[in-house]
């Protein structure tokens, strides 16, 4: 486990080991990493849901199900986006030295290639491709300080 800001752990979600044992976290741990991004990330349920790719009144129920411990049936997307999400936070706290620079990095606005002056959280929510753009794009900014 990662430390994740405000002292609240994520699953470890960088390269190679860390990044296999993302991929077989239960849907539980997945959704609880995923309420605790959107926590830090100060998103609504609305916004939730849709970079999940479901309804609001899905996810609320999925919280409801977290609070009884019963694991919700997440479709093959929904998890690819709850992974590449997580994927996307390990990325930005690794790319900023502060706490406060990485939680407000969603909210910036960010020209270049696929942004265009929109936030990284608006590109996130015009589907999984716009999630994969910001995925790929830090993956870049990352590679390039090596």
């Amino acid at each position: 486990m990662r430390p994740a800001r405000s002292g609240t752990p994520l699953p470890a979600v960088g390269a190679g080991d860390g990044s296999r044992l993302l991929e077989t976290l239960p849907v539980l741990d997945l959704l609880r990493a995923c309420r605790r991004l959107g926590d830090l990330w100060r998103l609504g349920p609305e916004t939730m849901a849709t970079l999940l790719g479901t309804s609001r009144t899905t996810w609320l129920r999925w919280l409801e199900s977290l609070e009884a411990a019963r694991e919700p049936l997440w479709t093959s997307d929904q998890r690819a986006r709850a992974l590449a999400l997580l994927r996307i936070f390990q990325a930005v706290g690794d790319l900023h030295s502060s706490d406060a620079n990485a939680l407000a990095w969603p909210h910036e606005r960010l020209e270049g290639p696929g942004f265009a002056g929109r936030t990284p959280l608006e590109v996130m929510q015009t589907g999984f491709e716009g999630i994969l753009l910001v995925h790929d794009y830090l993956n870049f900014l990352l590679e390039s300080r090596t």
